[in-house]
């Protein structure tokens, strides 16, 4: 059988199955580099693999750990099918404490302020209208770029009682349905769906689509990223609003679990990086105490 049907069978996501054949490749490529080597793959050849991808690859731990996940997906395949005859173990690369709990960066309220004033001084009415409305996805919805940019028309309920938005297929291939409770996303969204019903694409199914093709794809997001920038002098990055999403949610409402639910995080640890406070924040606050104390 081969190891891209095994994890079809599995339905494990095309991307995902992609990524672990071009890691299982790669390993091919550097153990056919080893001279005098007649095992396929034994735990010394693995720690060995692991050491290639650490000091010749560079590769930061998270990736490494990652690439480690599609070798054992291997072994398991490769174990179902007799191709080796026990199994093969290796600990993950670790990560220290620092890396782990590493804050995401996020914007400010005058970062944000400055890029929703950018986003109405694009003069290209279509553009400000997709702009505006992509980005609000994102930052007062937490939806990540790929979920944005596959939205279907039909996944936005304006329906009396139920306003909602419907991620079919998130990170990980997991369904969810998130409340479309912001004032300011359903105005954005409204300027954009009568913007888009002018289109030569309005009978297509995606619900941003190009000027020149029916559907706005991940160059698009990175033209607007770029027009938006040189326009409010802020350096962000889509996950970044995220990241304020994320953030500002711990911040309002202090209840982590209500965070994982919006952000849809399958760990609460993924989650517990949101309230971790900036440097400077913490600096405010040591100062303030010389009036209490």
């Amino acid at each position: 059988m081969d190891f891209a049907i095994y994890l079809r069978q599995q339905e494990v996501r095309d991307k995902t199955i992609k990524s672990y054949l071009a890691t299982v490749n790669e390993y091919l490529k550097w153990r056919n580099g080893i001279p005098d080597q007649d095992e396929l793959i034994t735990q010394l050849l693995l720690l060995e693999f692991k050491s290639f991808l650490k000091t010749v690859r560079k590769n930061h731990p998270k990736t490494i750990n990652k690439k480690l996940a599609g070798i054992r997906k291997w072994l398991e395949f490769l174990l179902a099918v007799g191709k080796i005859k026990g199994a093969i173990q290796v600990k993950d690369e670790a990560i220290s404490e620092l890396e782990r709990l590493k804050e995401p960066k996020y914007l400010d309220k005058d970062e944000v302020r400055e890029i929703r004033k950018a986003i109405e001084k694009e003069p290209n009415d279509f553009l400000r209208d997709r702009d505006r409305c992509m980005v609000y996805l994102m930052l007062y919805l937490g939806l990540r770029q790929e979920e944005v940019i596959n939205l279907q028309v039909g996944d936005i309920i304006r329906t009396s009682g139920k306003q909602k938005v419907i991620i079919r297929e998130g990170k990980g291939g997991f369904y969810d349905e998130l409340p479309l409770d912001s004032v300011e996303l359903r105005k954005a969204l409204d300027q954009w769906m009568e913007q888009r019903s002018n289109s030569k694409f309005a009978s297509n199914s995606f619900l941003f689509v190009s000027r020149r093709t029916e559907q706005a794809g991940k160059r698009a997001v990175v033209k607007m990223v770029e027009r938006i920038r040189k326009t409010s002098g802020v350096d962000f990055t889509c996950h970044q609003l995220r990241h304020t999403f994320g953030k500002r949610i711990i911040d309002e409402t202090g209840n982590i679990k209500k965070a994982q639910e919006l952000l849809r995080h399958r760990h609460t640890a993924s989650t517990e990086i949101y309230t971790l406070h900036r440097r400077e924040e913490l600096v405010g606050v040591l100062r303030k105490l010389d009036d209490v104390i």
